[in-house]
């Protein structure tokens, strides 16, 4: 059976893939591509990247040297996310400047989760120990999930059940987007839009690595998009739209 993450990124590739060939035929959308990031040249190609930065699936290149980087997100109407980032502990503990005994809690959360799932990522001691954090940082997070460069990237919204595209600008988005904490069972939320959580998952890929390791790729941090929420949100700075 193929494995579950290999779907998704199949699923993923195969998007990315649809997108780069269908706003070709859409000149209008390349228009106001054009017209939001005052590009002069024309459209020159589109070409699916994941090498030039973290967030980008997408690079939609312009005669005069000009590109705008594409964060692509796919969903399904009866699941409604997206995996926004992933991080092992270690790699958001030097991002977020954490060391020490607070990027060893933080692992000791993710390991303790994994012992056992239906207790809450964030018990009430560890809440009041990251509260002030996270609210403070709140915005940072948001930033480092979505973006690499805003003032040259969209947002890709592909609605795998309608074939709909949306369009936004990402720099807007950022603004857009609330950032109030809300601790759950899985984490936190930052406003309605976006969770942080641990990774979880049955190891299939790491049969070899103890789930209750730090290393264990279900120990990861996550970061998911609430796709529906989202749409609703950003409707009014919705820069483009179409079917493929």
């Amino acid at each position: 059976m193929t494995n579950e993450n290999n779907k998704n990124a199949h699923a993923g590739r195969n998007i990315e893939i649809a997108i780069k060939n269908s706003i070709v035929n859409n000149p209008s959308v390349i228009k106001k591509i054009r017209e939001k990031y005052n590009i002069r040249g024309e459209f020159d190609s589109a070409a699916v990247s994941g090498v030039y930065g973290e967030k980008a699936d997408l690079r939609i290149a312009f005669s005069c040297g000009h590109y705008v980087d594409a964060n692509i997100k796919g969903y399904k109407e009866k699941s409604g996310f997206n995996q926004l980032a992933r991080s092992s502990v270690s790699k958001f503990c030097q991002d977020f400047g954490l060391g020490g005994k607070k990027e060893k809690d933080l692992k000791n959360i993710m390991v303790a989760k994994s012992r056992n799932i239906k207790n809450s990522l964030f018990s009430e001691k560890a809440q009041r120990r990251w509260a002030k954090f996270f609210k403070t940082q709140a915005k940072k997070i948001l930033f480092w999930s979505l973006s690499y460069k805003p003032s040259r990237e969209i947002l890709v919204i592909y609605n795998r059940d309608t074939s709909i595209v949306k369009i936004y600008p990402m720099k807007e988005i950022l603004g857009k987007l609330p950032a109030t904490i809300a601790f759950t069972k899985g984490g936190f939320n930052i406003g309605d839009c976006v969770s942080f959580q641990r990774k979880g998952g049955n190891g299939s890929m790491s049969r070899t690595i103890s789930k209750t390791s730090i290393k264990h790729p279900g120990n990861n941090i996550q970061m998911k998009l609430k796709i529906r929420k989202t749409i609703e949100l950003l409707e009014d700075i919705k820069l483009a739209e179409y079917t493929i």
